[in-house]
Formats: C-alpha cells, sequence, structure tokens
C-alpha cells in the first residue's frame, strides 16, 4: 500500500545510510511504477519523481533506471495478482525514461537509465525495441540455479550466454549477480566490456552462490558493487565479503589487487556517472577517514585502504562530499534527524504504531 509520500521517505532513510556508509551515488533499480490496485498513476514517472527527489533532497547521486517488468516467467507467462504494480511494456516504459531524461537532463547528479527485471520478465522482442542509446543498462541474471535451469528449459540456453548470443551488449550495460556462469560465459562477458553488478552481502544471504572474480578480473572484466536487498548497507561490508569470498573459494589470499579502484572504476561505468576517480572533468565525490580510528593509526598510501576495508568493524568514514556538496560532516547526515522522522512516521504508519 506504500505511497509515493511513502517511497520517498523511505528512500531518504536509505539515503542517507548509504552515504554515512560511504556510497556517493546510487542506482535505483525501480519497479514500483504503478498505484496499489495496479492502475497507473496520471504521470506514470510519478513514483520515480518521489525517489529522484528522495536523492536530491540527501545530496547523493542517482542513476535511475526505470524498470522492464512485463511477465513472471521464461515465454511470456501472465504476471500475477502481486505484480500489478510492475507492469508495463516496452512503450510505457521508454515513455518514463524520455519524461525523465527530459525533465532532468540539465542536473549533473541525475542520470536517467534503463533496466531490464530478468530475462523471465521481459520477452526477446522487447528487448530489441526497449532500448536507449546511449543510457545505463542493468539487468539482473543468473543469480541462482532455478533461473539457469529455466532458461535452459525454455531456450536450450544459458541465461548470460543466451543474453550475450542474442543482444548487443557493450560498455552500457550492467548485468547483476550473474553468479551462474561457466568459464565460457565468464570470458566471453568480460571481453563484452559490460560491468558486472556484486552485491555480495545480498548474494550470501539468499545462498546465490560466489561469483567467479579471479577468472573474470584475468580478461580485464570490470565490476561494482552495491547493496541490492540492503541486508547491509556497507561498502566496506560489501568489499570484503567479496574478497573474502573469493580467498575461501580459491584457498589464496589476496586475490583481487586494486580491490577498492577496481570497485571505483566499474561502479562509474555502470552508473554512467562521472566519478570514480579525481579529475578534472569528475564529479567532486570524497570520503575522508577519521584519522583516530584504530586501525587506521600509522597506515600510509595503499594500507590506509587495506586497513578500512579489512579491519575492525568500525566505521572510519567520517565526512563525505558528494556533488561538491559536504552531506556528511563528523559521521552525521546534515539532515538526519529530519529525514529520520519522517521515516519514522512513515514505518509507524505502515504498521499500524
Amino acid at each position: 500500500k506504500l505511497t509515493p509520500e511513502d517511497l520517498h521517505a523511505i528512500a531518504a532513510q536509505l539515503y542517507v545510510e548509504m552515504l554515512k556508509a560511504g556510497f556517493t551515488s546510487v542506482g535505483e533499480f525501480h519497479y514500483l511504477h504503478h498505484q496499489p490496485d495496479g492502475q497507473p498513476y496520471s504521470d506514470r514517472a510519478l513514483t520515480s519523481r518521489y525517489l529522484i527527489a528522495a536523492a536530491k533532497e540527501t545530496g547523493i547521486g542517482i542513476t535511475h533506471l526505470p524498470v522492464l517488468y512485463a511477465y513472471s516467467g521464461f515465454g511470456g507467462q501472465a504476471p500475477i495478482d502481486s505484480q500489478k504494480r510492475f507492469i508495463n511494456n516496452e512503450t510505457q516504459i521508454l515513455d518514463i525514461i524520455s519524461a525523465l531524461m527530459k525533465d532532468y537532463k540539465n542536473d549533473p547528479q541525475v542520470t536517467i537509465g534503463l533496466a531490464y527485471h530478468s530475462l523471465r520478465a521481459v520477452t526477446p522482442s522487447m528487448l530489441q525495441q526497449a532500448i536507449h542509446p546511449y543510457a545505463p543498462i542493468h539487468i539482473h541474471i543468473a543469480e541462482q540455479m532455478k533461473e539457469v535451469e529455466d532458461c535452459l528449459a525454455w531456450s536450450g540456453k544459458r541465461p548470460v550466454e543466451w543474453l550475450l548470443n542474442n543482444v548487443k551488449v557493450d560498455a552500457h550495460w550492467c548485468l547483476v549477480h550473474a553468479t551462474q556462469m561457466t568459464e565460457n560465459e565468464t570470458r566471453e562477458l568480460a571481453r563484452s566490456g559490460a560491468v558486472v553488478g556484486l552485491c555480495p552481502t545480498t548474494e550470501a544471504n539468499l545462498g546465490d552462490g560466489l561469483f567467479h572474480l579471479r577468472d573474470f578480473i584475468r580478461e580485464n572484466g570490470r565490476f561494482g558493487i552495491g547493496s541490492d536487498s540492503h541486508i547491509s548497507v556497507s561498502v566496506i561490508e560489501e568489499l570484503r565479503w567479496l574478497e573474502y569470498g573469493q580467498r575461501l573459494l580459491h584457498q589464496a589470499r589476496g586475490i583481487t589487487p586494486s580491490l577498492y579502484a577496481l570497485a571505483l572504476t566499474g561502479g562509474a561505468q555502470a552508473l554512467g556517472r562521472a566519478t570514480g576517480a579525481i579529475a578534472v572533468g569528475k564529479r567532486a565525490d570524497f570520503i575522508a577517514l577519521d584519522p583516530n580510528v584504530p586501525t587506521l593509526l600509522y597506515k600510509q598510501d595503499d594500507a590506509i585502504i587495506d586497513a578500512m576495508v579489512f579491519a575492525g568493524n568500525v566505521n572510519p568514514i567520517r565526512h563525505v562530499i558528494a556533488g561538491g556538496q559536504h552531506v556528511v560532516k563528523d559521521f552525521r547526515h546534515v539532515a538526519e534527524e529530519k529525514i529520520f522522522a519522517e521515516y519514522e512516521r512513515i514505518i509507524n504508519k505502515i504498521f499500524g504504531a
């Protein structure tokens, strides 16, 4: 029964937590488009506008990704009742994207892209027709073995294999999860130039498995990290889980040199944003660590990042600048109390307190 106003309050609280955790940009994979009864709002982009407003309120950069979600399973299976707020066809989703692109074209903190929920939620013709040149494109894919098995039953191909064979996947694409891949799929995906969006805490929470990161990087594959289900909202925890999972998988240490830098570069590419480096023409996105955190004492150069990711359980991120705005000061967001009060009010309303 969430209203657009409810979505704004919940998203703003999340974005505050993300900023405090060191995320300066969010890729909002958004498919709650319609009213609770499934009927569209008079402005089909209404819920998108409320989420973008939440990002503007908090200061986080946003790549907003309206999601094309049309079916409940491979082969165009009819959607079920609980999916009625998600459902659009390719024309409707492109209309939402075009309206948002027009309205936010001059806002450097807002990027508009496109997402397909998954191969099971769209048809092959939709993948060909619902496309927007040069915009970031995201898709959930090959997260769990059931999806792989269902895709094999439908097409005779595995999900990543099918996508690479049937769609022009390039550097504008981000394949989210891609956990269940063969060696050949891993190699060919890396060579496509696409980014893989890895969400290690969610993938662990759901028992998805471990991504073949070492092989992917050896083929010059690119990756970014995200929080997905928000079972945890922490740059540090996502990176730590990612590396430790690889060490356990391969029974070796130091699997991913330059882990943090690689995630920055891949994340910026996936979101279509000029971030990820301190350079002319890039957005002014910075974090400043507290030098008095015990695990950071006497650390220099790369050892600072290593200690931030792998040592201790205290968040060392003291200040955050996003898009040139100082949004986290001394560990607190500048609008934290106001945003939490509204979030608390909405949660009390939802649960009847």
